[in-house]
This record gives C-alpha cells, sequence and structure tokens, in this order.
C-alpha cells in the first residue's frame, strides 16, 4: 500500500489490514518532534523537512502467511518513481520513500533484518523489468555503482530497531528503508561547495545525536565513495564493510534494441 502522510487517514487505517501501522506512525512522529542539531533531534535536514511538510510517502508492507509481501514492495516502488518523474526541483516539495515492514517476531536481531534486507533487494532485481541505466556499473566493488529500479538510480538508507548506538539508523520497531532517486541529491547537495556543507552539517548532527561518533563508511557518491557500505550501516565502528551477497541480472545498454537479458552472477569481492 503506497501512500500520502498528508493524506493518511488514521481511522481509516486503524480498522484495516494496516492497522499495525499506527503504532509505528506515532514512532516517527516522536523522532521528528525536535530540531535537528539536537540530542533529540533527528540529524538529516531534509527529513526534517519533509515530515514538517507531510511530503513523506509510505509503503507498507504487510506479512501474508508470516512472510512479508515483496511484490506489494515492488509495485508501490514502481508507483513512486513514476510520481518522482513530475519533481518540480524545490527541496521543500520533495516526497522520500519510507518502506515499512510490518513488525515480525521473527526479526531479533542485525542478521535478521540484513537478510530481509538482502532479500527486498534481490528480489526486486530480479522482478525489475527495464535494465539498468547504460553508465551505471553493475558491480558494487565499482565506485560507480549504484541500485537502481525501473532504470533509475536509487539510494536506500536502512534503519532496523537492533541499533542502539546509531540511533540515526532506528525510526522505530521495525525495518524501514528511506528511499529517494539519486537525482535528488544531485540537485539539493550535489557535488559542490554548497552540497558539501549541507552533507557536513548532516554527518555533524549525526555526531551529535547517535552515541558513536558517524561510521568511517560514509562516503560520496560522486567522489569515487563506495555505495553498498553506506546503505545498512554496522551498530559500531569497527566492523568492516560486508561483502554484497547479491545476484546481479547483467543487461545490455537501454539503447540496445535486443534488450537481451543475460544472466551473470558477480559477487563483490
Amino acid at each position: 500500500m503506497l501512500v500520502r502522510q498528508r493524506k493518511l487517514d488514521v481511522h481509516e487505517v486503524s480498522g484495516g489490514t494496516y492497522a499495525w501501522f499506527l503504532p509505528l506512525f506515532a514512532q516517527f512522529q516522536k523522532r521528528f518532534a525536535h530540531v535537528a542539531g539536537t540530542k533529540e533531534g533527528f540529524p538529516c535536514v531534509f527529513a526534517q523537512n519533509a515530515f514538517r511538510r507531510s511530503n513523506i510517502r509510505f509503503s507498507l508492507v504487510s506479512l501474508k502467511n508470516g512472510i512479508h509481501d515483496l511484490d506489494e514492495l515492488r509495485r508501490d516502488l514502481g508507483d513512486y518513481l513514476d510520481d518522482c518523474e513530475e519533481w518540480d526541483g524545490n527541496a521543500n516539495s520533495s516526497e522520500p520513500l519510507l518502506v515499512v515492514f510490518e513488525k515480525s517476531y521473527g526479526l531479533r536481531d542485525d542478521d535478521d533484518y540484513r537478510r530481509l534486507f538482502d532479500a527486498t533487494l534481490q528480489h526486486l532485481i530480479d522482478n525489475d523489468p527495464l535494465p539498468w541505466p547504460e553508465h551505471t556499473h553493475t558491480d558494487p566493488a565499482s565506485p560507480y555503482w549504484s541500485m537502481c529500479y525501473r532504470s533509475v538510480q536509487i539510494f536506500i538508507n536502512v534503519s532496523h530497531p537492533a541499533h542502539v548506538n546509531r540511533r540515526s539508523r532506528n525510526l522505530c520497531d521495525t525495518l524501514v528503508l528511506v528511499i529517494n532517486p539519486r537525482e535528488r541529491f544531485d540537485l539539493v547537495a550535489g557535488n559542490n561547495s554548497k552540497g558539501n556543507a549541507i552533507r557536513q552539517q548532516i554527518r555533524a548532527n549525526v555526531d551529535v545525536y547517535d552515541t558513536i561518533q558517524r561510521s568511517p563508511l560514509l562516503d560520496h557518491y560522486h567522489s569515487g565513495g563506495l555505495e553498498w557500505p553506506q546503505y545498512m550501516l554496522p551498530d559500531d565502528n569497527s566492523t568492516p564493510a560486508r561483502k554484497c551477497p547479491l545476484h546481479f541480472w547483467k543487461r545490455r545498454p537501454a539503447n540496445d534494441s535486443a534488450a537481451v537479458l543475460e544472466l551473470h552472477f558477480r559477487f563483490a569481492r
């Protein structure tokens, strides 16, 4: 289910299939109740701004027979990216997508959330109807690799409740994927002096908000920083970046009329 924050009908949700979302939404409200840069203020100014303006989009991924419905997410993400094509480039109208998984008692620790995250991305890769953009590398060990769906580069920020030290990666009591098209980062926090200043401010806010300093895995895409390790950060600063376990479809360039798909298993080394 894809829903806009400003159109969220609490009464409608409370009596239906997605009633599980209401206590989680209350937790979101608490997370964004304080100003960024303070000990209780969520550090990302863009997320703060979007929530304050009711610009968040939610994809609610429910459990069916004890298993999360990843097809529901796939449909929601496709619709969201279609809507993003009409974005006017104004940071105040930007709508990040929060993919919220129904809470499951089978998810207890970081390994459990990691497996669900990996399975989710693999499902998107395996069911992507379009080739990846021609300029996007297909090897996560490459400096300019980025996750893509429907031929759109996306950045994913993983949040889950097993994060204790890294509070900035703990939005509520379940797995949450914060997704934005990469072009938005390029426009509002790009590879320029203004963009660099914004990123440094957010990371300084993280140092205040978390109980440990920012992760050494954080980097910048246009400076050649690896994307994969930044998606799901460990809860300490000593654990090395984990290897990417995903299997990728190696596709011909989007302008190739044949558009033949070749199965190519690649593991990050």
